[in-house]
């Protein structure tokens, strides 16, 4: 950990550095700027009339929330289950509308393979463009609960600098700078260096991550109507894995002992560690063939190297011992991506137009490695754990050999101030050539049309189909066939004049998918018939007043799974109704006090612990932001403000919720 003792003095030099900056460097020019390419909304419009339930989390809105990774940007959105496994520090989780979601990084899928998972640096990122539910016209093989696509900071024309220095409780030490740039005169070439260094401990007693993320990247213009963008990442992880699972005994039930004390560590803190390498590089390329006709190409190559080895609780003797097991794995995954665009903006007179777009794309992934899913520990008494007992270590080869091919064509119309209609239809052809692999061959279609009124009303309805091949054997050595996802959606949009600007979305969902995974008491998923939600929606942002901003979000679901072909149950981790409210106020022009409140409803897990609710549990937070001048700002964010104690859900496992954190940051913007 010695690296970071240099952080305070690193933050002083910055910030003295950057005064200087602000008063030696002229002004640059205002000039224009570059539509951003690899985003989801160039298929798929994600502006507020579009019908479709979609969100576009900006940095603002991360930065309010205190948000350090994914899962936790995402809580005040209906419809999202975030962190259901508990606070982890080495990987995002979340559930949308009851069902896993994809992540795509700059329009490009991040392909999970097993522990081969992306994990991104939030402060690298622009905006979290979120689409819910089934939807493979984007990326083709997508999980049913939708997409959330992280377009990461790219080069502005202009320069600006940003620097951060943060601290909290559990030893968190953090800094991060953010420097754009011009690189000559007339404006045609300009970069940006994004860098962030930070260490904290975990929920659970010696657990801890060290990361280090470095992203450059340079936007050449070669004319008017041509510019480049190069990206490039590389992001370090190094530590002792959290490790959440627990039986359900010392959690939800009772025992003589009491209940485990949720900062307990059930693995074997001199045995677990994660080290992780994860770089990309690409382009992303713009031609304007016309003033109606753009070529658009997105090129990335992504590797990421993993070492990671844990030990876990999977059961109890329902005394004092838990029963443990470890994960092994150590290799690589190497990922090329191409997608190759032809988008049009047409005007076909009378008030219609046209937005076509046809493309297609390629992605090559090869993973190796070894490794062990589940091998045997020695048992840990969960109320006095005694670690260092010896065991041994086994793997086996690992590898998967992915390759999709996909072509695509949608279209985007308007017709007069009142409709917007939208259709897609996508071909997808998938291959894993390796032992427990596949051969895919899937369509996928998506439409949806909206009537605009007067009166800020907008009724609408769409449908939409998703699919995604998986790797891999059930405990009877059956290959896991696809999953293969369906929506349809009915909803109504308001933007009245009585919102003050404020938007308000109510929408009916019906989401199915086909062939779903559920966790065994084998340690190995198992694959189900059939997994449904039928639910509603309400999002709300609006202003009450010019200083005072709420969110408000509410979620009914109907989730089930089947467990035969006769019999189905309610879905573990998925309450039947959420909500959240954040109320943002500001007094005078430096002084930003806000409040928030985040309720999840009881829920069961009726395959294991028949009879058995999980509480409900609702938890606050809370941000103070104090603008010094017009270059520096003090932030503190408090999560779980109570600390409360919670348990989030039971899927065969149990797992605690995440405890109180503290992080107070001071931030330097110069522009």
């Amino acid at each position: 950990m010695k690296k970071f003792k240099i952080l305070p003095v690193a933050c002083a030099a910055l910030a003295a550095v950057s005064a200087v900056h602000a008063q030696t460097t002229e002004p640059a020019k205002e000039l224009g700027t570059v539509n951003v390419i690899g985003s989801v909304d160039d298929l798929q419009s994600l502006d507020f009339y579009a019908p479709n339930s979609s969100a576009v989390i900006k940095p603002d809105t991360m930065q309010a929330l205190g948000a350090r990774k994914l899962d936790q940007a995402l809580q005040y959105q209906a419809g999202i289950v975030s962190e259901p496994f508990g606070a982890d520090n080495k990987v995002e989780w979340f559930k949308i509308r009851g069902f896993e979601a994809s992540t795509a990084l700059d329009g490009t899928p991040t392909t999970p393979n097993g522990y081969f998972v992306w994990k991104p640096e939030l402060f690298g990122v622009e905006a979290a463009e979120v689409v819910k539910g089934a939807n493979s016209l984007v990326f083709g093989a997508a999980n049913t609960g939708g997409v959330v696509n992280l377009v990461t900071k790219r080069p502005h024309k202009e320069q600006a600098l940003t620097v951060n220095a943060e601290t909290g409780n559990r030893g968190k030490l953090g800094v991060g700078v953010d420097y754009n740039g011009l690189a000559n005169a007339d404006g045609s070439v300009y970069w940006r260096v994004v860098a962030q260094a930070r260490k904290e401990d975990g929920m659970q007693r010696r657990t801890e991550m060290d990361s280090l993320y470095l992203a450059p990247s340079a936007t050449i213009e070669f004319s008017g109507r041509t510019a480049l963008t190069l990206l490039a990442s590389v992001q370090r992880e190094n530590g002792t894995p959290t490790n959440g699972f627990l039986p359900a005994w010392g959690t939800i039930i009772d025992t003589p002992y009491g209940r485990v004390d949720r900062r307990t560590n059930m693995g074997e803190p001199d045995f677990d560690h994660l080290k992780r390498t994860q770089a990309s590089a690409g382009w992303q390329l713009r031609h304007d063939l016309s003033k109606d006709w753009t070529f658009t190409q997105n090129y990335k190559f992504t590797r990421l190297n993993l070492d990671q080895q844990n030990v876990f609780a999977w059961s109890s003797d329902n005394d004092r011992q838990a029963m443990r097991g470890y994960t092994f794995t150590q290799g690589s995954t190497r990922n090329h991506y191409l997608d190759n665009r032809l988008t049009g903006n047409l005007h076909l007179g009378d008030g219609i137009t046209l937005k076509p777009t046809v493309g297609v794309d390629y992605l090559k992934s090869n993973t190796d490695g070894q490794n062990n899913g589940f091998g045997y520990t020695p048992n840990l008494d969960m109320f006095a754990p005694v670690y260092g007992v010896p065991f041994a270590v086994t793997s086996t080869p690992y590898e998967q050999r992915l390759r999709q091919w996909g072509a695509y064509a949608s279209a985007q119309m308007q017709v007069g101030s009142h409709w917007n209609l939208s259709a897609g239809l996508r071909h997808d052809s998938a291959k894993n050539t390796v032992a427990g692999g596949y051969e895919a061959s899937h369509n996928s279609v998506n439409a949806g049309v909206m009537y605009m009124t007067s009166l800020g009303v907008a009724p609408y309805v769409s449908y939409s189909e998703s699919f995604k091949p998986t790797a891999g054997v059930d405990s009877n050595n059956n290959p896991y066939k696809p999953y293969e996802g369906r929506q349809a959606e009915v909803g109504v949009k308001l933007e009245p004049a009585w919102l003050n600007g404020g938007t308000m979305t109510l929408a009916y969902f019906d989401l199915e998918e086909k062939n779903a995974l559920a966790a065994d008491a084998s340690n190995i998923q198992r694959q189900i018939g059939k997994r449904t939600n039928r639910g509603v929606e309400l999002q709300a942002d609006f202003r009450i007043q010019p200083a005072t901003a709420v969110k408000a979000s509410f979620t009914h679901n109907d989730s089930r799974q089947d467990v035969s072909v006769s019999k189905s149950l309610r879905t573990p981790l998925i309450p039947r109704n959420q909500a959240s409210l954040w109320v943002s106020h500001r007094f005078g022009s430096d002084l930003t006090v806000a409040a928030g409140a985040r309720y999840n409803g009881a829920t069961v897990d009726e395959a294991y612990y028949p009879g058995r609710k999980i509480a409900a549990y609702t938890l606050l937070d809370l941000m103070v932001r104090y603008d010094i001048n017009r270059a520096w700002a003090l932030q503190l964010n408090a999560r779980n403000l109570t600390d409360k104690t919670y348990v989030s859900g039971c899927d065969f496992y149990c797992y605690y919720g995440g405890s109180r954190t503290l992080d107070l940051q001071l931030q330097y913007q110069w522009k």
